[in-house]
């Protein structure tokens, strides 16, 4: 996060929403989202980083917060996730930030 987004400029640390630390983390998945009833959006993400509770990626496709999400990843370094995206904000590089709920509350970094 820029440091002009923090909430006071004498502060070290940037403005954090997660309640569990986060831990940066890598590599593709394939993501499927869905809202309602119908057939989901079926994109490639990449892996930003993970908490206990949840999951960021970056995803060239904006998606609307309170869709259902799937997590499948292309290398089996940590197991399928469900969860809910809380968060879509520009990353400024044409792609979009996305902030995953992880249904369980249990995300593998």
């Amino acid at each position: 996060m820029d440091a002009l987004l923090s909430p006071a400029p004498f502060l070290s640390v940037p403005l954090e929403r997660r309640r569990a630390p986060r831990r940066p983390a890598g590599g593709e998945a394939m993501a499927i989202f869905s809202t309602g009833v119908g057939v989901g959006a079926l994109t490639s993400v990449t892996l930003l980083d993970s908490s206990r509770t949840g999951i960021a990626v970056r995803s060239r496709t904006e998606v609307a917060p309170g869709a259902c999400v799937s997590l499948v990843p292309r290398e089996a370094t940590w197991p399928r996730q469900i969860g809910i995206v809380v968060r879509c904000e520009p990353d400024g590089d044409g792609g979009f930030r996305l902030g995953l709920r992880s249904r369980a509350g249990v995300v593998a970094a």
